[in-house]
């Protein structure tokens, strides 16, 4: 069985406590929107544990110009980031075909991209829906998941701790051991740093205007 929608993650996590699996996520009698907010917070929660983004939940997108509003802080543009997303743009940049190209001369304030150039692009975090996740960050978030529905549901706290220690180790590890450093891990292969780009400097900027 694929494990493709946000209802086949609960009722695996509902499995893994031994709970039956929720047939109306409208309705709360059955835990059904209890259920439905704790996978939206615990997916975002997981989702932010890599702060450049997992490579399964990340895209460039490019900023929506603001028209008609004059910036106090000096910027000619102001941008939206285009959503859904979860946190800030991991990076900025004003050439997205170049992977190492990075933007830095912006002003983020209020959620906004206040800038000097247009257009600019950002890659940003979102929610992807769960076909598209690594198999260790799925188990990780499922584990996760049963152990706050653990508590939610069915009332037990020495199943929820267990299965939090599952997802994410010890105290010590910081949300990051267990099954989730089997996923950060994984990630980081597919996202290897990138050499620093000795020719981003204002001289080179300059030559390239």
């Amino acid at each position: 069985m694929a494990l493709d929608t946000f209802a086949d993650i609960i009722n695996a996590a509902c499995a893994r406590i031994g709970e039956q699996p929720v047939q109306d996520f409208d309705d709360d009698l059955g835990g059904g929107q209890s259920a439905l907010l704790i996978y939206e917070e615990v997916v975002d929660f997981n989702l932010g544990l890599q702060p450049s983004g997992f490579s399964f939940g990340r895209e460039v997108r490019q900023l929506s110009l603001i028209t008609g509003l004059t910036p106090l802080t000096g910027y000619t543009y102001v941008f939206d980031v285009p959503g859904p997303y979860t946190g800030m743009p991991v990076y900025l940049t004003d050439d997205p075909t170049d992977p190492r190209r990075r933007y830095t001369d912006f002003l983020l304030t209020a959620g906004r991209v206040h800038a000097q150039d247009n257009p600019l692009y950002a890659m940003v975090k979102f929610r992807p829906d769960p076909h598209r996740w690594s198999a260790t960050f799925r188990s990780a978030t499922i584990t996760s998941i049963a152990a706050h529905l653990a508590y939610a549901i069915a009332s037990k706290s020495s199943d929820r701790d267990d299965l939090l220690r599952l997802a994410y180790g010890s105290a010590a590890d910081n949300f990051r051991g267990g099954q989730m450093r089997a996923a950060l891990f994984e990630d980081g292969f597919a996202n290897p740093p990138r050499p620093m780009a000795m020719d981003d400097n204002p001289l080179t900027n300059s030559w390239r205007s």
